[in-house]
């Protein structure tokens, strides 16, 4: 259930990274030409660097669904399965750890409790909270920032949906037969 949840948010978020990745790049050479005439649009730059950020973020979450993160397997290719099992489940441990740091974090950031108990009204929740997250705008759009900071809990939500899944993989992986691991294969097990 957890596996095909993430492989449904997976999906999700490589269709928008598709998008994104179509998008940046127009708005670059949009840019570019507008300088190019001498009627530069600022408000695009400020957009195509929220767009990258919103690329690294959705491809974070998609790298830890896919488990294509770069790694280091120098302790991992020199122990035994089991405890290849064991580093394998510890590191996607400390992953989903992480991620539901971070949505416990970014709950605390925007406090939707508050600002629900405030009537939604910005301004009541700021000077009770003096968190200004809804009221700072963006220097040349003039668009709330926290509407493009939302990827934030957005990702953290996924992350933690991918990293359960993988924990819950490779708890449930089986352990190889005894004497069918790399050192029978290669026939040093005698």
């Amino acid at each position: 259930m957890i596996r095909a949840l993430s492989n449904l948010i997976g999906r999700s978020e490589r269709a928008a990274l598709r998008a994104l990745v179509l998008i940046l790049p127009l708005m670059i050479l949009v840019n570019v030409a507008g300088r190019a005439l001498k009627a530069p649009i600022f408000w695009l730059d400020e957009l195509a660097v929220l767009t990258m950020v919103w690329l690294a973020m959705l491809g974070l979450s998609v790298t830890l669904q896919t488990r294509e993160a770069v790694a280091v397997t120098l302790l991992t290719d020199a122990v035994p399965e089991t405890a290849c099992k064991m580093l394998r489940c510890t590191a996607d441990l400390v992953v989903l750890g992480f991620a539901v740091a971070l949505l416990v974090l970014c709950y605390l950031w925007f406090d939707p409790l508050s600002l629900w108990r405030h009537g939604f009204d910005f301004d009541a929740f700021a000077a009770q909270s003096f968190n200004f997250i809804y009221q700072e705008p963006t220097s040349t759009l003039g668009v709330a920032k926290f509407w493009f900071w939302l990827i934030l809990p957005l990702v953290a939500f996924t992350s933690s949906i991918h990293a359960l899944a993988n924990l819950l993989d490779s708890l449930r992986a089986p352990l190889p037969a005894p004497g069918s691991g790399p050192a029978a294969a290669t026939g040093s097990g005698e």
